[in-house]
């Protein structure tokens, strides 16, 4: 039996569940090691209970390998996406050399510097407006579409643990910092290689600097190296005066110095350091601390059915509730609900109060007491009737019982988030009659959806059938 050796955090154990999920949708999973001593763990959250039941169908079933190929297909292409980047800053500097003595200073910049700050500024406003397309660049969505290449090479299990994987780390708001922090890495590594084939140029050849242009006047290009020029002065960096800028245009014919050089490739070195390279290294620092603040908060979706079926398996506060025959024998008797297993669930001063039961689901159980039962609402005097008796009696503590199988509708949702609205504890019980065929996953996730919505914490919601 495989174990993971390798300490792993929360988001990266939420990632597993996840991955777990989308395997579990597919085809079920042996689950003879993944029963869970209940009384060995009473005290756990629910997030312990799916991890402890996770390690042990991980481990049965041999799933570590699975679970970890999307992390290790996306290192892969990430080291090629970085050599692919560095490949095309390299170039990127020889490209800008004309020819084998002279390097022209603005289009060498232009190259390294400009799609680069054009690209900060996308990337700027794509975090500010939130849109994704522009917080993720091109090359960092290059490394989501190619394990969707790959996956006809997979099995449905993997398949299956990627497309999870993708969506933990690649959706959302850790997905926006994601794609921004792989953004600005495949950025810095393009000027990191522009930088050092540069100075590995300058330092065994000698190259004369020319700027030149057609529509531009000559005092633009002075005022534009001034500009440049005054922050690199501070850091230390040499740069070119009046002269040297005049004197360095193409066609000028004063022959240049080794001053002149030296100044001009300093402010060359300077500007690459001062406006490509830290910059970038300020937003790569930025989004590791955003994204691992994302992640810190990372949560997942526990509304879903899959985890509401296991939540109601594995904690006893959200067993699966069964509406039982208080009594078989009497006929009369045997057409009440008894709903006893779930009573004793909830606090005792719970109140009660159904919305629009179906005919055969009839109210109240007697399980409940007359005291705890608030009625049946039905219409707009039904709801005002309960609504004034908890102005009145205000109910810390109510659980509001409605049919599974009807359709939640906007109308249904606005009574019970009134009738909680002033409840400190809520609870929604989905009553199923015994006959009834199964509700769908589709129904319940949009029940589940609903107490989402009226702040009912999942672990509150109860669904129950007829035994």
């Amino acid at each position: 039996m495989h174990t993971q050796a390798v300490t792993l955090s929360r988001f990266d154990k939420q990632v597993i569940l996840e991955q777990l999920r989308y395997i579990e949708v597919e085809r079920p999973l042996s689950r003879d090691a993944g029963e869970i001593d209940l009384e060995h763990a009473k005290h756990n959250n629910f997030e312990d209970h799916l991890w402890q039941r996770a390690r042990h169908l991980v481990d049965n079933n041999d799933l570590w390998s699975s679970l970890g190929h999307a992390a290790r297909l996306a290192r892969h292409i990430g080291i090629l996406a970085i050599v692919i980047a560095a490949v095309l800053g390299g170039l990127g500097s020889v490209y800008a050399i004309t020819d084998n003595h002279t390097i022209n200073i603005y289009w060498l910049l232009l190259v390294l510097l400009g799609f680069n700050l054009f690209s900060i500024l996308l990337w700027l406003v794509g975090i500010t407006l939130n849109l994704g397309g522009l917080t993720a660049g091109i090359l960092a969505r290059m490394t989501r579409w190619q394990p969707r290449l790959l996956e006809n090479k997979s099995t449905s299990v993997t398949r299956a643990a990627d497309h999870a994987w993708l969506a933990c780390h690649y959706s959302g708001t850790v997905g926006k910092w994601q794609l921004s922090k792989i953004t600005h890495q495949l950025w810095l590594t393009y000027l990191l290689a522009g930088l050092a084939v540069l100075v590995l140029l300058l330092m065994a050849r000698q190259y004369d600097f020319v700027w030149g242009t057609t529509l531009l006047t000559d005092a633009t290009f002075m005022k534009l190296t001034d500009i440049l020029g005054a922050p690199l002065q501070v850091l230390g960096f040499a740069t070119p005066n009046a002269d040297t800028v005049l004197n360095t245009r193409i066609g000028a014919a004063q022959a240049l110095t080794a001053a002149y050089r030296y100044a001009w490739a300093q402010f060359l070195l300077g500007s690459l350091l001062c406006y490509g390279i830290v910059p970038r290294i300020l937003l790569w620092c930025w989004t590791l601390l955003m994204r691992s603040v994302a992640r810190r908060h990372f949560t997942l979706d526990y509304y879903l059915p899959y985890y509401i079926h296991l939540r109601q398996q594995l904690m006893p506060m959200a067993g699966h509730g069964q509406i039982v025959d208080a009594d078989t024998s009497p006929p009369l008797v045997a057409e009440k609900i008894d709903i006893s297993p779930v009573h004793h669930v909830l606090p005792e001063q719970t109140k009660w109060v159904s919305v629009e039961l179906d005919e055969d689901i009839p109210w109240p159980p007697e399980s409940i007491t007359t005291t705890n039962d608030l009625g049946q609402v039905t219409d707009r005097d039904s709801l005002a009737r309960v609504l004034e008796v908890l102005k009145t009696h205000p109910a810390p503590v109510i659980a509001v019982a409605v049919a599974a199988g009807r359709s939640p509708d906007r109308g249904v949702q606005r009574t019970i988030a009134t009738l909680m609205s002033t409840s400190e504890q809520r609870w929604l019980v989905l009553l199923q009659p015994r006959e009834h065929k199964p509700v769908s996953t589709t129904r319940l996730t949009a029940w589940y959806r609903l107490a989402e919505a009226c702040q009912v914490p999942a672990d509150h919601v109860i669904s129950t059938s007829m035994a």
